[in-house]
């Protein structure tokens, strides 16, 4: 029934599109202005606009582009190209026993209204989230970060509360994006005496290269600030003179917009494979990341179905098993995302550089098939575990204003019900979504799992993000779902002590630690996560692509800062940003 559904959604796409002209490379009839306006499109509204508060739990730092164009941060990593890009710092050192790091922060960087950017505010944000736990990330500040000290204007030093090789590359913990955003300096000058979960920090000052111009829950529109301090120091900038974010509603009026040139890319989980391929049949200037099957760019946060742990009968491992055993992740991946990804049996993406990691756990993976389909395991786990599914009443909590996650829940709903497992759907947006999920009142909920990286996931999983039911988690995938086991959490606390470099050492320990996570499957995995983001070049060019794979193309992580202006190459020279089309 559901493939009709959507089978359904696509004709009416396809039919919709043959009203739309078919679009040129210069169409005729377009404001002069919209050469210079890059617009994307963003999955959800905005519920309270004028917070633009990056550090409010509430408040979306990537569908009001704060993170993308407002602030910027010390390092980005390129998951693309490997490189480690120096930004608002220069460069970075451990000492010896990795219990301290130095960061050179860089001269002449200016937040938006002209004042400097140095050491002080970096001191001021840490003592902030040090002294505000209820402050996104701050108590994973608070578990990785002693104190932070001022050597002078443009170095710091970042004392740690244990021996951690990994610390820059904790996105929760320090100011690096590898993946999505990462922990944000603010302007003391700004935010000294204010309170920092009710300040609303509208129109936000940044270091970033563009300026609040217009705010509404529908739209965001920001305009180039031609003084941005890395026009004075790259002597760079970016070329799109005005930036809108616009929530464009279904997933065909997205559609229709990107065909008829009135979008020039949309964020993740807006179009299926099936409405792509139609926009593409209309205007030959859409593409994606690959030409043909599955189109879509590997995201490194794979999906995986939150279980709540707290609450019974769902703590027992026996019954997490169970619900993987009734999902057919065959079928989810045809009928939700229209064939454009692949199973998975965990909750790192399938990059070259984690094979070495999962070809060690080979004989674990054997063990727990836990991307397999069969309700005769179900059926047996529940009776073992005393449990009647239909005495299960599951309250599936699925954000209504998400595309990709409203068609995962039709599917995994039917199935669990066919399972006999009873599924009420809870459908909420916003801070009530946020709330609920961070304090843990669901049973099931689809999440992405990142940053992506081997030792870093499975930190995700520590009890030292614990927090009793009814408070909130320090971030969804960062147990909100109150897993607890100690003996994991010392071996993960082993991994995280462990130079990245010692790919054998960490290889051992992720085998034992596996032996845990896939015996207790605290998350059910679902599928890798496909980055179908279709761009459009009728107006801008140079947009990353497998053919072209300079950076990652995904226009809602703080990352898509260097997509616009490009970035200094390793070794010398410029790596260019998206330019003008012609």
């Amino acid at each position: 029934m559901i493939s009709y559904r959507w089978r359904a959604i696509v004709a009416t796409l396809a039919l919709l599109l043959t009203l739309v002209p078919a679009a040129s490379a210069a169409p005729d009839n377009q404001t002069p202005d919209r050469s210079s306006i890059l617009r994307i499109a963003n999955g959800n509204q905005v519920q309270d606009p004028t917070n633009l508060n990056i550090y409010n739990p509430s408040v979306s730092r990537s569908d009001t582009g704060i993170h993308q164009l407002v602030y910027e941060y010390f390092f980005y990593y390129n998951l693309q190209t490997g490189e480690f890009i120096p930004w608002l710092a220069e460069n970075y050192k451990y000492n010896a026993d990795f219990t301290a790091l130095d960061v050179k922060l860089r001269d002449g960087v200016t937040w938006s209204d002209g004042q400097p950017f140095n050491a002080d505010d970096v001191t001021f944000t840490y003592d902030l989230l040090k002294n505000n736990p209820g402050m996104t990330w701050a108590s994973n500040v608070n578990d990785n970060v002693d104190t932070v000290e001022k050597l002078d204007n443009l170095d710091v030093r970042f004392h740690l509360k244990m021996p951690n090789p990994h610390f820059h590359l904790i996105r929760e913990a320090f100011p690096a994006v590898g993946i999505w955003g990462g922990i944000t300096i603010l302007p003391k000058h700004i935010w000294q005496g204010k309170d920092p979960l009710t300040f609303k920090a509208s129109p936000p000052i940044g270091t970033g290269p563009y300026t609040l111009q217009d705010a509404t829950s529908t739209s965001f529109t920001y305009v180039r600030n031609d003084n941005w301090w890395g026009n004075k120091v790259f002597g760079v900038l970016p070329a799109p003179k005005e930036v809108q974010f616009v929530y464009q509603g279904s997933e065909t009026t997205a559609a229709l917009a990107l065909a008829n040139n009135d979008l020039d890319t949309p964020n993740i989980g807006i179009l299926g494979l099936g409405s792509f391929l139609n926009v593409t049949q209309r205007n030959a200037n859409v593409s994606a990341w690959q030409n043909s099957p599955p189109y879509a760019w590997l995201d490194p946060c794979p999906r995986a179905l939150m279980v709540q742990n707290a609450h019974p009968p769902l703590d027992n491992p026996q019954v997490r098993w169970a619900i993987s055993y009734a999902i057919d992740r065959n079928a989810l991946v045809q009928l939700a995302y229209e064939g454009a990804t692949v199973p998975t049996w965990g909750i790192w993406p399938f990059y070259d550089a984690n094979q070495p990691y999962f070809d060690a756990i080979s004989d674990l993976r054997a063990q727990y098939p836990s991307d397999q389909f069969n309700p005769d395991q179900t059926s047996s786990l529940l009776s073992q575990a005393g449990v009647n599914p239909g005495d299960i009443t599951l309250k599936y909590v699925v954000n209504s204003e998400n595309n990709e996650d409203m068609k995962v829940m039709q599917v995994v709903s039917d199935q669990l019900r066919t399972a006999g497992f009873n599924v009420n759907v809870s459908p909420l947006t916003g801070g009530v979504l946020n709330d609920t999920l961070l304090r843990g009142d669901y049973d099931v909920a689809m999440n992405a799992f990142c940053p992506g990286y081997i030792t870093e996931n499975l930190d995700l999983f520590n009890s030292k993000h614990y927090v009793p039911l009814g408070q909130p988690a320090p971030f969804y995938e960062m147990d909100s779902y109150r897993y607890q086991n100690t003996d994991f959490d010392a071996i993960v606390n082993k991994m995280i002590q462990t130079d990245p470099s010692d790919v054998g050492t960490l290889k051992g320990l992720y085998h034992d630690a596996m032996s845990i996570w896939l015996r207790d499957l605290p998350v059910v995995p679902l599928t890798q996560a496909p980055a179908l983001v279709p761009f459009n070049s009728t107006y801008w060019q140079n947009w990353p692509s497998a053919d072209n794979a300079w950076n990652m193309p995904v226009s809602w992580w703080a990352t898509f800062d260097l997509v616009l202006t490009g970035y200094p190459k390793t070794g010398g020279g410029w790596v260019p940003g998206i330019k003008p089309a012609g």
